[in-house]
């Protein structure tokens, strides 16, 4: 049943319009599955939209995404994936996200892609050196070399 269950999901993502939200309860706790297409970008303190490319310092500035139906939705706080956002390469392209849609109308990333002639790629960083694969870039946390920005086709 677990497998069918995500054969569907997986399905539902692949084949579903640019923007999207798929009422699927994840995990019981009544949250949506929404696949959004748009770019992300850095929220002032009043969760007002800043410039996307200089406006954001690292630490103390939370993210947003623009969906391309002029949606703004904002992420959770604690989400650990939106490090990803801090890097302006990933906040210049046009993205897809795959996230849980909570109460209020916060995401929680599961899932960051860029579209490249309509077509999807994953985005990660890696260490060469000791095969680690981050969401985050920075760093590697073992040998301390940069993490590479890589793309790669679904």
């Amino acid at each position: 049943m677990g497998r069918l269950l995500v054969g569907l999901l997986v399905a539902l993502v692949l084949w579903s319009p640019a923007e999207a939200v798929i009422p699927i309860n994840l995990q019981g706790e009544g949250d949506t599955l929404a696949v959004i297409r748009g770019r992300a970008v850095c929220l002032d303190a009043s969760g007002r939209e800043t410039d996307a490319l200089f406006g954001c310092d690292g630490t103390s500035h939370r993210f947003g995404f623009a969906s391309k139906d002029g949606r703004l939705y904002q992420f959770s706080a604690t989400d650990a994936m939106t490090a990803m956002f801090s890097d302006v390469r990933v906040r210049q392209r046009e993205l897809q996200v795959t996230a849980r849609l909570r109460a209020g109308g916060q995401l929680e990333v599961i899932k960051v892609q860029s579209i490249k002639e309509g077509k999807l790629y994953d985005i990660f960083y890696f260490c060469e050196v000791c095969n680690i694969k981050a969401y985050a870039p920075g760093p590697c946390p073992c040998c301390r070399n940069d993490l590479e920005f890589r793309e790669t086709p679904q």
